[in-house]
C-alpha cells in the first residue's frame, strides 16, 4: 500500500510538471505570435529618424458647409455684342482670348443699310431746313394777323414731324460712332465701328470676314475676369448656418490641391424645386494673378463656425487605400519599441491636425516619424 502510495504521488507530480511545461510553451508561442504583428523599432533608430510619442489632443476645427458651383460673370462683367444695324463684316480688329480695352474697335461692318441710313438723314436734315424756313415765316405771317390759321397749323405740324424724323436718325447714327455733322454736309461713311462696352477678354467669336449679320445677332461675348464671382448652390437645410460675410474657400476641378478664397455677399430667397438648394454668390477676394474661367465648375466650403474636437498632428495619421491608420507604442523592452498598427477614421483638417472620430485609446502614440513605417 505504501508503495501504491508513492507511485501514485510521484505520477501526479510528472502530470503536474508536463502540464506546466505546455503552458509556459504555449505561452511563448503566444507572445511570439504577437511580437511577430507589432512593428518594432530600436531606439537608435527611434532617436535618428525623430520619432515622438505623444496623445491625441483637443484642438478647435472650423465648421464647414460644402456646397457646389459655377465661377460667373455678374450683368455688369460680361457683354454680349450684337450688331445695332445689319451689314456685312468687312474687318475683325480680335481673336478668342485677347484682352480689350472698353471703346476699343472689334471689327467693321458696312453694307446696304448704313448708306441708306445715311442717305435718308441727309435728306430729312435738308427737308428740315426748308420746313424750319417755312414754319417761321408761316409763323411770322399768322402773328401779324396777316396768315390763315390753317396754313399756319399744317406748316408747324410738318416742322415738328421733319423734326422728330431728324432726331430719330441723328440718335441711330451716333449709336453707330458716326459724326452726323460730316454726313448732313454729304460725306457718307463705307463702313461703322462695333465698340466694345467693357474692358475683358473675348471669350467667343462668332463671325467670320464677308460674313452678313442680322440685327441683334451676337457677335462676341467679353467677360472682365475683375469681376467675377461665384455662384454656390446650398442645400435649404444649411442655409440657417450662413451669414454675409463669411468667408468661402473654393477651388476647381483641374487644381485640387490648391484653394482661393471669397467672401459670401448674397444668400438666395428661393429654394429650386428639383435640387433643393438656394442659390448664393459670393465674391472672390484676391486671386493672386488666376485667370478664372467664366462658368467653370467648382467645389466651395463656406465657414460657418467653430468647434473643438479630438486630434491627432496629420504626420501621425498614414492612409492606406482607403483607410487611415495610426502606431500605437503597445510596450517597450529591452531598448525595442512595439508598436501596434490601429485604424481609425477621420474628421475634419485644420491647422496641421486631423480629427479622430473613432473611439480609439490614443495615449501613447507615434505623433512624429510614422510615415516610415510600413503602412500594410
Amino acid at each position: 500500500m505504501k508503495l501504491i502510495r508513492i507511485v501514485s504521488a510521484v505520477s501526479l507530480l510528472l502530470l503536474l510538471v508536463m502540464a506546466g511545461c505546455g503552458r509556459s510553451e504555449k505561452t511563448n508561442e503566444n507572445d511570439a505570435a504577437e511580437a511577430s504583428q507589432l512593428v518594432q523599432i530600436t531606439t537608435s533608430q527611434f532617436e535618428s529618424e525623430g520619432m515622438m510619442i505623444g496623445e491625441a489632443t483637443t484642438q478647435p476645427f472650423k465648421e464647414e458647409v460644402r456646397c457646389n458651383g459655377y465661377i460667373v460673370a455678374p450683368a455688369t462683367g460680361m457683354a454680349q455684342i450684337s450688331a445695332p444695324l445689319a451689314g456685312i463684316v468687312q474687318a475683325i480688329n480680335c481673336s478668342t482670348g485677347q484682352y480689350v480695352r472698353k471703346g476699343e474697335t472689334l471689327c467693321l461692318l458696312s453694307g446696304n443699310e448704313l448708306m441708306l441710313i445715311q442717305q435718308e438723314f441727309a435728306e430729312t436734315s435738308a427737308k428740315l431746313k426748308r420746313s424750319k424756313s417755312d414754319y417761321d415765316r408761316s409763323k411770322a405771317l399768322f402773328d401779324e394777323k396777316i396768315g390763315a390759321e390753317k396754313e399756319f397749323i399744317a406748316q408747324e405740324t410738318e416742322y415738328h414731324v421733319m423734326r422728330s424724323k431728324y432726331q430719330s436718325l441723328k440718335l441711330r447714327l451716333e449709336l453707330l460712332k458716326l459724326n452726323v455733322s460730316k454726313i448732313e454736309a454729304g460725306e457718307f461713311y463705307a463702313a461703322y465701328a462695333v465698340i466694345s462696352p467693357i474692358n475683358g477678354y473675348v471669350t467667343s467669336l462668332n463671325m467670320v470676314l464677308g460674313q452678313y449679320t442680322e440685327q441683334q445677332m451676337s457677335l462676341l461675348e467679353i467677360v472682365d475676369i475683375n469681376q467675377l464671382q461665384l455662384q454656390l448652390s446650398v442645400f435649404e437645410n444649411d442655409v440657417n448656418k450662413l451669414e454675409p460675410g463669411q468667408t468661402v474657400r473654393f477651388n476647381s476641378l483641374g487644381e485640387p490641391d490648391s484653394s482661393h478664397m471669397a467672401t459670401l455677399v448674397s444668400i438666395g430667397a428661393t429654394i429650386n424645386p428639383e435640387s433643393r438648394t438656394i442659390q448664393c454668390i459670393a465674391k472672390i477676394v484676391n486671386a493672386n494673378g488666376k485667370k478664372f474661367i467664366n462658368e467653370s465648375y467648382i467645389g466651395a466650403a463656406i465657414m460657418v463656425g467653430h468647434k473643438t474636437a479630438l486630434a491627432l498632428p496629420n504626420e501621425a495619421v498614414i492612409k492606406s487605400g482607403r483607410d487611415h491608420f495610426v502606431f500605437i507604442v503597445e510596450k517597450q523592452h529591452d531598448h525595442i519599441y512595439y508598436l501596434r498598427r490601429e485604424k481609425v477614421t477621420i474628421g475634419r483638417t485644420s491647422g496641421g491636425f486631423t480629427e479622430i472620430t473613432s473611439a480609439a485609446n490614443l495615449t501613447k502614440v507615434l505623433i512624429k516619424g510614422a510615415y516610415n513605417l510600413p503602412a500594410e
